[in-house]
């Protein structure tokens, strides 16, 4: 049947873009961050105008400066009406503008369509390229957003529905190559979900765990209509889509970085294992009786330096990590009252929408959940192995001090020995030296007397000073 089909009725595209502009932003890696602090006009400004030249568009934004509330749109007008700006284009199509302050982020929506009412309702798939002129829409282009962005191409087709959805996909993606202006659909992301939306069929491409590397278009979605009242139902609950698609682009968002991290945490524990494994085999060895040289203790404290900025780096990790599930938790809530909230305007079900929430999202916090529990022991790994250098360079800087006291001992005790001899060395002229088998042999020598007499006064002394040292540590 697609085969069959080589024109489009209606068409119409949605872009919503994202990106932060409050709070404390990480980067990718983990390892810096940047704070925003507000509104940026000018940047608004500049990202529509990026997009809109391509149209040969020229619109001078009156954009807000001050924050009137959490959520407010960004373009000044009247309090009771949305805030929107229209323009033309010299290619015919029609659009308009609609930027938004949503909580800590920017949520730029634009749309542009083929009026029915001028007598061009067939659009030939190969003029979809109008549509992207220069690749203005691509993720990689000047126009992209840290947040990512949707594309929503929506058109009517001039046939019943089929029995098997499945049937329209080869005709979805002939849409996209001719919109990225590629010569095959090669380079798209693989089709993600197809299902069901308010009457028409809607496919779904890109995989919300793949970044802007694996997937340089974004969320790419195409809505293929048979029918008016689909149109007239999303008519009722469009302007929550940027929000509902500010929720999805969230989670998805953390959830790639949280790839990012397991990658850092895990490259971070593997090489201390690589490291701490010699140092362990060598420094722990029981055979090992010699106290450390002065070159292996430096390596010691080389390797603790560098353990303690592991760890620091390590903890960033998880808890980059943690943050990462806490976001993927809120911002699943959020995601599905803001899809209850589009059901009760449009009066339906819309359980295509509600599948992220209810599969990715639950699974992404359980994945990263998973993470942590892997990763936790990896702490206590290098908690453990600070501990032991540290052990390790304690019990050798001990043994050291200990060395180096009875050195001291030793030292002490000759000095103290040749400071007696010193003292006494006059009485060995006062007369002469005797011995046992000379003339009165049976009395000591003054000098020898003064030695014996000193040595043992040095001997009391050092008693009673231990004596009250050891009662003392006793009270």
């Amino acid at each position: 049947m697609s085969q069959k089909i080589a024109s489009i009725y209606a068409p119409s595209l949605y872009w919503f873009a994202y990106q932060y502009h409050r709070g404390l932003v990480t980067s990718s890696d983990g390892t810096t961050a940047q704070n925003l602090d507000g509104i940026n006009p000018q940047w608004v400004q500049n990202k529509y105008d990026r997009i809109l030249k391509n149209f040969e568009v020229e619109l001078e934004l009156k954009i807000r400066q001050d924050e009137p509330a959490k959520d407010f749109d960004l373009l000044m007008g009247p309090d009771d009406e949305r805030a929107i700006a229209v323009f033309t284009t010299p290619q015919d199509l029609e659009g308009f503008i609609y930027p938004q302050s949503l909580h800590d982020s920017y949520a730029l929506n634009l749309n542009i369509y083929q009026p029915e009412s001028r007598g061009r309702e067939e659009y030939k798939l190969g003029d979809l390229a109008q549509f992207n002129p220069n690749n203005c829409f691509n993720s990689e282009s000047e126009s992209a957003s840290n947040l990512g962005q949707t594309l929503l191409l929506s058109g009517y087709l001039n046939t019943t529905p089929p029995e098997d959805i499945r049937d329209l996909e080869p005709l979805a993606k002939q849409c996209w190559v001719e919109f990225f202006h590629l010569e095959n659909g090669q380079a798209l992301p693989p089709l993600y979900r197809a299902y069901n939306l308010l009457g028409g069929y809607l496919y779904e491409y890109g995989s919300p765990k793949a970044d802007l590397v694996k997937n340089p278009y974004g969320h790419l979605l195409i809505w293929f209509l048979f029918e008016e009242y689909p149109t007239l139902r999303l008519q009722k609950c469009y302007w929550e889509l940027p929000e509902l698609f500010l929720y999805y682009h969230k989670i998805s968002k953390s959830f790639q970085d949280s790839r990012i991290y397991y990658d850092c945490a895990d490259r971070l524990i593997t090489n201390h294992e690589t490291e701490f494994t010699p140092v362990s085999q060598t420094y722990l060895n029981l055979q090992k009786k010699s106290p450390l040289s002065a070159t292996e203790l430096q390596i010691l404290k080389t390797n603790l330096k560098n353990l303690i900025k592991t760890s620091l780096n390590y903890t960033k990790q998880l808890r980059n990590l943690e943050y990462a599930c806490n976001t993927i938790a809120i911002n699943s809530k959020n995601y599905q009252s803001s899809l209850e909230r589009m059901e009760q305007l449009a009066q339906t079900k819309m359980e295509g929408l509600r599948l992220f929430h209810d599969k990715e999202a639950i699974a992404f916090q359980e994945q990263i959940r998973a993470d942590l529990n892997y990763f936790y022991p990896g702490s206590n790994l290098l908690n453990q192995g600070i501990a032991t250098i540290r052990g390790l360079v304690e019990i050798d800087q001990a043994e050291r001090d200990r060395h180096l006291e009875q050195q001291i001992q030793t030292i002490g005790t000759a000095i103290a020995f040749g400071a007696i001899v010193a003292s006494t060395s006059p009485l060995l002229f006062e007369e002469s030296m005797t011995f046992p088998w000379q003339e009165h042999g049976d009395r000591l020598h003054p000098f020898i007397l003064a030695v014996f007499l000193s040595i043992a006064a040095a001997v009391v002394a050092w008693g009673v000073a231990g004596l009250i040292r050891w009662v003392w540590n006793r009270r």
